[in-house]
């Protein structure tokens, strides 16, 4: 993985990628394999739970894009929600993305279930989320990214693709040529048996707070 670094964090530089076409998943995994490589942990503690399993996420820039390719081990992938904008992170395994500009306060959150069901939220800031918890009154009516889920034929993983237009937290290179964001993936998996999810995220987080922003990774996309 390409990096440098900012005031002491790690920037992830994500490189552009070959085109695919979307819903070829050998392709696509071919593609991504070129990008920047994400290894999802448990950073807050000294080891991983026993229950712990692995996941990785490859991210790219096609055209005016963020490319996402994850691979998920998981016992039994499932999630119980049916319709947009379910609070999927209660209901079963989920991968998240959070995606922020540089010099905003505002930021979205992006869930996909094994099912590819998906949820969408935007807050203004971390101080109105902790103000007004809750999803229904900062989700996202309209689509702002396209999504695809598969399950192993084994039944013993799952893999996710998303698109996200760059242009939602870039609304151009700024005059320094900068194309940084703040962004975070992070994960529920709720394993048989247990009471709570393992959670996962792929920054150096203290702790499973996925909204407290200082923890979350640097990236800068390739124009």
């Amino acid at each position: 993985m390409n990096s440098l670094s900012i005031g002491g964090c790690e920037c992830v530089t994500v490189p552009l990628v070959p085109a695919f076409a979307w819903g070829d998943w050998e392709a696509a995994g071919l593609a991504l394999s070129e990008g920047a490589r994400l290894e999802l942990g448990q950073p807050w503690f000294a080891e991983p739970e026993a229950d712990f399993q692995p996941g990785m996420v490859w991210l790219g820039v096609q055209g005016g894009d963020l490319v996402v390719h994850a691979e998920l081990r998981d016992d039994q992938p499932a999630n119980r929600a049916v319709s947009w904008n379910e609070p999927t992170w209660m209901t079963g395994d989920v991968l998240e993305l959070f995606f922020q500009a540089e010099g905003r306060p505002g930021y979205f959150e992006f869930h996909v279930t094994p099912e590819n069901q998906r949820l969408q939220l935007f807050f203004p800031s971390s101080a109105a989320f902790h103000e007004r918890r809750g999803h229904r009154h900062w989700a996202i009516a309209e689509s702002r990214f396209e999504s695809l889920a598969r399950v192993n034929a084994a039944g013993d993983g799952w893999r996710v693709l998303m698109r996200i237009p760059l242009a939602l937290v870039l609304d151009g290179p700024r005059e320094d040529g900068s194309r940084k964001f703040r962004f975070l993936f992070s994960r529920y998996d709720y394993q048989p048996g247990r009471l709570k999810p393992v959670t996962s995220a792929t920054a150096r987080m203290s702790r499973p707070d996925f909204h407290h922003i200082p923890e979350w990774s640097w990236a800068e996309a390739a124009g």
